[in-house]
């Protein structure tokens, strides 16, 4: 084998290796942005069930955080 197709080889080699990596990568960073909103959204709806258990109307949370009324009272039966 030739110095230049043994170069060839490897940087083939390298690029498909790459290629693997980069795939794990964006794998992990859709995971990480997949929780990253489930927890988001927990923390929101537990600041909505805290709101209206401190005396805050379902309809002012509900303008708050820009859902309807009937959603925040969902919100407020689920979060435990």
């Amino acid at each position: 084998m030739s110095k230049e197709s043994e170069l060839e080889f490897r940087t083939k080699e390298l690029e498909r290796q790459m290629k693997g990596v980069q795939r794990r990568i964006e794998v992990v960073n859709a995971k990480y942005d997949s929780q990253t909103k489930k927890q988001e959204r927990r923390i929101r709806d537990l600041e909505i069930k805290t709101a209206v258990q401190s005396g805050v109307t379902q309809r002012e949370v509900a303008n708050i955080y820009e859902l309807s009324p009937g959603r925040v009272n969902q919100i407020i039966k689920k979060v435990g």
